[in-house]
């Protein structure tokens, strides 16, 4: 078992600094395994807080490649001097060279782990959002080096962010990272403000800044003074060649009270929309992540879970978790029956969208009235906003095609005619209609989370 610790330690030495890895990993005494515990000893108690918070889940993760039985792990408290008595491969009466990346290694953002682009899953849905953020991080010369994500919730804005954090992290230490969203952002300049550090804030996101990730910019709806400092940031960062990437639902210029000013510079950036995985994209989602918790997953529950949750990658994978979880505790093997039952405990957890909030969405949108909508009037607007309708009851709704129909005033076969027809439309020619959809789409989740 001591081998299986060894080829642990490797794994871990592959994805730390050196300082870290000889400050933290060479100090731990592997003292065995307890049935599903990893028992570790620690020098003291902010050895063990430090593995607790910043590696228990990688260890945990390379553990159960080795030691497939580990569930989590133990840490237990050994006294100093039976580190002291181990050999060592310097002598203590010579300083320790150190690595020159970790003398100008500085304290950043913390980046979740998880997020790697490694860990991304690619595929016609994302593949350009991948290639731009990849490029980014990568320093690869194009357009402005800068990047604006587009997409609706849970589709992978952030582990992209984070992707580029990790990565930069790893690969040059050196390089000034500042990961913060709109309201961190905001919420910082009202603290400098109030305490008369106005200099140092402008400071950090311009002169000390060479790569800024900035998540959700329509939170900066209606902030004026947030947005002009925000200009001020962008144009000295643009000017002086450094990165930028940014991430939002919708695009610069459909955010409602953005400065005009700040609209053009966003839309400046080069934007890469992130759709909803398509079937074989959530497949994959998640084998990889059935994979990453070392559990081996039937295929009639990989295809059961990617066609029941289609648009929200976050649910996918919650759905997933919470199904390993409870067979775990149960002990008892994964089946399409477990599945299910997950899944209709997490249908009935989430908010409940109804035809008739779906129409008053619609309505809202193309500011017409639900009589209007529901009427035989066949004017190209009107005719539009019904077809759009319908799709999203059919998407959004459980509802049969007949339901759907009396809602309308139309018939079952009028419903699935406008259902294909507007598919076929999005795929075929009409992007800017697939906009329209999306953005009516991100309301009703919106309005329906928010009710």
């Amino acid at each position: 078992m001591g081998e299986e610790w060894q080829d642990i330690k490797k794994e871990l030495k592959k994805s730390l600094s050196k300082g870290q890895y000889d400050l933290w990993v060479t100090t731990i005494e592997f003292l065995g395994q307890s049935e599903d515990r990893l028992m570790l000893g620690c020098r003291n108690k902010l050895h063990i807080e430090w593995l607790r918070e910043k590696l228990e889940p990688k260890m945990l993760a390379i553990s159960r490649k080795f030691l497939p039985r580990t569930a989590r792990i133990e840490y237990r408290l050994v006294s100093e001097s039976r580190f002291e008595d181990a050999p060592d491969d310097q002598p203590h009466d010579f300083p320790v060279q150190v690595n020159f990346h970790e003398l100008i290694r500085r304290p950043g953002p913390s980046f979740n782990p998880r997020f790697t682009f490694d860990h991304f899953v690619v595929g016609q849905c994302n593949q350009f959002a991948y290639a731009a953020s990849m490029a980014m991080a990568s320093g690869q010369q194009f357009y402005n080096q800068s990047v604006y994500l587009l997409s609706g919730t849970g589709l992978g804005k952030s582990h992209l962010s984070h992707a580029i954090g990790n990565h930069l992290v790893g690969k040059k230490p050196e390089l000034r990272v500042h990961y913060v969203t709109t309201e961190q952002f905001a919420n910082e300049m009202i603290y400098a403000l109030r305490n008369d550090k106005i200099e140092a804030f402008k400071n950090k996101f311009r002169s000390g800044c060479d790569v800024l990730l900035l998540e959700r910019i329509e939170f900066l709806s209606g902030k004026e003074k947030i947005q002009n400092e925000l200009i001020y940031t962008l144009d000295e960062l643009l000017d002086r060649g450094k990165r930028i990437l940014c991430t939002g639902s919708t695009y610069p210029k459909d955010i409602p009270r953005l400065n005009n000013e700040l609209k053009s510079r966003l839309g400046g950036l080069l934007v890469a929309p992130i759709e909803s995985p398509d079937f074989k994209t959530r497949m994959e989602i998640v084998k990889r992540k059935a994979q990453t918790e070392n559990v081996r997953l039937p295929m009639e529950i990989v295809e059961f879970l990617a066609d029941r949750i289609s648009g929200d990658v976050r649910q996918l994978e919650s759905c997933l978790v919470g199904l390993i979880a409870k067979t775990n505790i149960l002990g008892v093997p994964i089946t399409l029956h477990y599945a299910q039952e997950i899944m209709q405990t997490m249908l009935d957890r989430l908010p409940k969208i109804t035809i008739d909030h779906v129409q008053q969405v619609v309505c809202d949108s193309y500011q017409i009235s639900l009589t209007e909508l529901q009427s035989p009037s066949r004017r190209k607007e009107l005719a539009k906003a019904r077809k759009i309708a319908m799709y999203l009851c059919r998407q959004y709704t459980s509802e049969s095609l007949t339901a759907i129909g009396k809602s309308f005033k139309r018939s079952h076969s009028s419903v699935l005619y406008a259902v294909n027809g507007l598919n076929k439309e999005m795929v075929e020619k009409n992007n800017k209609l697939k906009r329209q959809v999306d953005y009516i789409s991100r309301r009703l989740e919106t309005s329906c989370l928010s009710s």
